[in-house]
């Protein structure tokens, strides 16, 4: 079985240890939006509209109000994507890279329940 390479991966933020860059593909659909989510290496998750978590709906509502330097996904270079190059306000909130792609910023315990895996708290 031949799988496809996920071509983005988390990155740590540039200036906060404790916060991730996380890519994500945003697509248009007949009735809406899917969302591929990368949330590790070869590992992603796929939502639509409906199922999109808030703390990620609040994230792309606050990056879609400011305007954006126009770049197609074919010119998106892989590291730019990584890089906010749109407004300083939204450098721990994340940022439009192309007309697909963004890059949202979590903090490492949202990402680890993203991956599926388990929060534990302290007793």
């Amino acid at each position: 079985m031949i799988h496809e390479e996920i071509p983005y991966s988390p990155v740590v933020h540039a200036k906060n240890w404790h916060l991730i860059r996380v890519p994500v593909k945003r697509v248009r659909e007949h009735d809406g939006y899917i969302y591929t989510v990368y949330v590790g290496d070869n590992h992603q998750r796929t939502f639509d509209n409906n199922s999109l978590p808030d703390v990620l709906k609040v994230k792309f509502a606050m990056i879609l109000v400011h305007d954006w330097t126009h770049v197609s996904d074919d010119n998106l270079i892989k590291m730019e994507l990584y890089s906010n190059k749109q407004t300083p306000e939204l450098s721990e909130v994340g940022w439009r890279a192309s007309e697909s792609y963004f890059c949202l910023i979590l903090d490492r315990l949202y990402l680890i329940s993203l991956q599926g895996g388990k929060l534990i708290k302290d007793i």
